[in-house]
């Protein structure tokens, strides 16, 4: 009897993935020849060529005395060469006991599974075989060989279509490469805010004079600061200190006096203002000349501006090696050589630099509470900047790990903390993760020296193909206790 059959499926491709079911029938009318086949899978390595499928065989009806054959065989399209894997043969009663009685059919004898069919019951073969690749396999096609004489004639065999082979796909660096992040430690939210406040003075007073001139704005830098830290619970003031400077126009001694106790009196103004602990606010200082300042301005300046930039900046540097050696008696006289050698420039620094140099620096340091998670995640919704690096960890790990929310949480813990190892290292691996390789480097250059910063520096040189330079990183992170097993078997896997 002879059976034509009808594919109903013929789209497929050569990766791991399970197929949707082919099923194989036989056209002549009146006859019930059919296969189903399900889980289709061919898969390409560097040495082998696999094809699994289950064969489901509940609707394939097999005369007691006859056989049926499935050969799968990769064969090119010019039909020049042929490669056949094993046969499925499924016998009727009588054809099975002949078979076990005087052996398979020599066609199929040298590599075949004889299965003998029960007939009208459910019946399904896990199919697998394979063949040592060979150069011609590329675009060659699948195809299972049908026997449904039962004849050995290969003449009469139909061909079903199964695949098409492609190349098999290099091995891609960014599934073979392990990347390990880092829980961070909890560590108390120390915070500092640095300003400067350019309070007036009357000439030789130091009364803070809260409506004199620009005072009144320039007392709100200091107080609208702390005005939102004592109003805001989950802030813990530690100390204000302010630091008073004065310009160097005047005897040093005198500026000295004026310096420290406009410093102390604006601290004795600021702490009236709120409730805390008397501590909170430090001893004030001061630095009685600004000569620091001054000498940065003029080094921004060009000699058009100060044509004597140059012999300027000399005598300034001699003042602050007096300073720095505690020698102060100098700077008096030489601040009268600047001002008779370079009268002109001198007035010019007198009107527009000097007064910037009377400034009262403030540093306000503080805590941020520690929150529980639930807490946490409802700080993060308005002000994330509170969190610690591991609260923010914690609640990034309450969202699905590669998620846009989560991704988002990783990269504000660098935001807020752009100077952190383990936020800059966590961040890291998550680009590479995305294939951004440029960001990542750009990251690991803040991630320090960790184990797991190494392990992710040899992951990007795996990615870049730089072996030597990964074969390196990896041996120092497992020098520091890392299991990097994955990643020398990557480098392994992509140099063979």
């Amino acid at each position: 009897m002879k059976s034509s059959l009808i594919i109903s499926l013929l789209f497929f491709t050569t990766t791991l993935a399970a197929q949707p079911s082919i099923r194989l029938t036989g056209a002549k009318k009146g006859t019930d020849t059919q296969v189903t086949v399900q889980n289709l899978q061919v898969a390409r390595t560097d040495q082998r060529t696999l094809v699994a499928m289950d064969f489901v065989l509940d609707s394939l009806d097999v005369p007691s005395n006859r056989y049926r054959a499935f050969t799968p065989v990769i064969r090119t399209a010019d039909g020049q060469h042929e490669q056949r894997l094993k046969t499925l043969i499924v016998s009727g009663r009588r054809q099975n006991i002949v078979f076990e009685r005087d052996g398979i059919d020599p066609l199929y004898a040298d590599n075949c599974e004889n299965l003998r069919r029960y007939e009208k019951e459910p019946q399904t073969y896990h199919y697998s075989d394979g063949a040592e690749n060979q150069p011609w396999f590329d675009q060659a096609d699948v195809y299972v060989d049908c026997d449904l004489c039962g004849c050995g004639d290969t003449l009469k065999n139909e061909k079903a279509f199964l695949a098409t082979l492609t190349p098999p796909t290099p091995p891609d660096p960014y599934d073979l490469i392990d990347l390990v992040d880092v829980v961070p430690t909890h560590v108390k939210k120390e915070r500092n805010l640095h300003g400067s406040a350019y309070i007036t003075f009357v000439v030789d007073k130091w009364e803070v004079k809260p409506d004199y001139m620009n005072n009144r704005s320039e007392l709100r830098k200091i107080t609208d600061t702390l005005d939102v830290m004592v109003a805001d619970p989950n802030v813990s003031v530690r100390e204000v200190k302010i630091h008073g400077w004065a310009s160097p126009e005047s005897p040093y001694q005198h500026n000295k006096m004026l310096a420290e106790n406009r410093a102390k009196s604006l601290t004795d103004y600021v702490s009236k203002l709120y409730k805390l602990p008397a501590n909170v606010f430090a001893p004030a200082e001061a630095t009685p000349e600004n000569w620091i300042g001054l000498r940065e301005a003029v080094e921004k300046m060009d000699e058009q501006t100060l044509p004597h930039r140059t012999e300027i900046l000399a005598k300034i540097d001699k003042v602050l090696a007096d300073i720095s050696r505690n020698v102060t008696n100098q700077a008096d006289r030489d601040e009268h050589a600047i001002r008779s050698a370079y009268p002109a420039e001198y007035r010019y620094l007198l009107q527009n630099v000097y007064p910037g140099l009377r400034r009262s620096d403030y540093d306000i340091s503080f805590n941020f509470s520690d929150f529980t998670l639930e807490q946490a995640k409802e700080i993060y919704k308005r002000r994330p900047y509170q969190l610690s690096v591991r609260e923010l960890w914690d609640v990034a790990h309450t969202m699905e790990p590669g998620s846009a929310e989560y991704n988002k949480v990783i990269q504000q813990t660098v935001n807020i903390y752009p100077d952190d190892p383990v936020a800059n290292l966590n961040l890291a691996n998550l680009a590479i993760r995305q294939r951004d390789v440029l960001k990542a480097e750009t990251l690991l250059d803040k991630a320090g020296d960790s184990a797991e910063a190494l392990n992710a520096r040899a992951a990007v040189a795996i990615i870049k193909q730089q072996y030597d330079e990964a074969n390196r990183l990896l041996d120092a992170a497992a020098k520091k206790g890392l299991d990097v097993t994955k990643n020398r078997e990557a480098i392994r896997l992509l140099t063979k």
